[in-house]
């Protein structure tokens, strides 16, 4: 599995492993392990799936895929501010 970009600003795109590709669960973390976005994809479903981080704050997310039988979890996702001034 792959995130990218990262860091991300407000969207971000999971490649989907080929162990993955007949469908299962995204799931996305905060840095204290709450779950801030679930998703079912399925084998219908495109090979990428685009997150919308737009209403999250900056900070630091894990992003994993599981279908029942595993799981692959990502690094963590950098999420930082879409303003330029924010980063300095």
């Amino acid at each position: 599995m792959k995130v990218y970009p990262n860091p991300a600003r407000s969207y971000a795109y999971v490649s989907i492993p080929v162990e993955l590709k007949k469908g299962g669960n995204l799931t996305i973390r905060n840095n204290t392990g709450e779950i801030i976005e679930e998703r079912i994809f399925s084998e219908n479903d495109a090979h990428v799936i685009p997150l919308d981080l737009s209403g999250h704050p900056n900070g630091l997310y894990n992003v994993a895929l599981a279908d029942g039988k595993s799981e692959v979890s990502a690094d963590l996702l950098n999420l930082v501010a879409s303003d330029n001034s924010a980063l300095v």
